[in-house]
């Protein structure tokens, strides 16, 4: 392949990123554009299931965060640790 992305894979990243900046307009309304980008990228990365760890339990939905992406959003929304 000469480094071209089949169309599939863009579709689906292009569906990933418009749902991502949809659900950013409805979360936070008054941030910037350059503030949306710097979260659509952190949650797409969190996405990719690189960057996180699930909880040990089998089934639990809980997601938890490791410290640095914790401390970026709690200083996003201006909240105490």
């Amino acid at each position: 392949m000469s480094g071209v992305i089949p169309t599939d894979i863009r579709k689906e990243a292009h569906r990933r990123v418009s749902a991502v900046l949809r659900c950013l307009a409805v979360l936070v309304p008054d941030a910037t554009p350059r503030q949306r980008k710097r979260l659509a990228n952190k949650i797409l990365t969190l996405a990719d299931g690189k960057d996180r760890m699930q909880c040990l339990q089998r089934n639990c939905p809980e997601l938890v965060f490791w410290e640095p992406i914790a401390r970026s959003l709690n200083l996003f929304f201006n909240e105490e640790d």
